[in-house]
């Protein structure tokens, strides 16, 4: 999806305070929601990878590596994004 089909997504379906990540929109899968909490973006870690792994020329291992420590463990409040396994 580009950021633009995301968007358009998130105003028609009412979503706030989801937050995205940034060059993963071809990952991006949809918005998630639960009882008492606000909306999220919801990406699929493997695509995530390719993305690296296409993208900056790394290997997957690197690329996992990269995900997991400046992707997913960047918390940055409720609307941070989910990568679904």
């Amino acid at each position: 999806m580009t950021r633009d089909q995301i968007d358009t997504l998130a105003d028609e379906n009412g979503v706030e305070g989801a937050l995205l990540a940034d060059g993963f929109d071809d990952a991006f899968i949809g918005f998630a929601e639960r009882c008492g909490s606000g909306h999220v973006a919801v990406y699929d870690y493997a695509n995530a990878v390719k993305i690296l792994v296409d993208r900056d020329g790394v290997s997957e291992e690197e690329a996992e590596e990269y995900l997991q420590f400046n992707v997913l463990g960047a918390y940055v409040g409720e609307g941070t994004p989910w990568f679904l396994t």
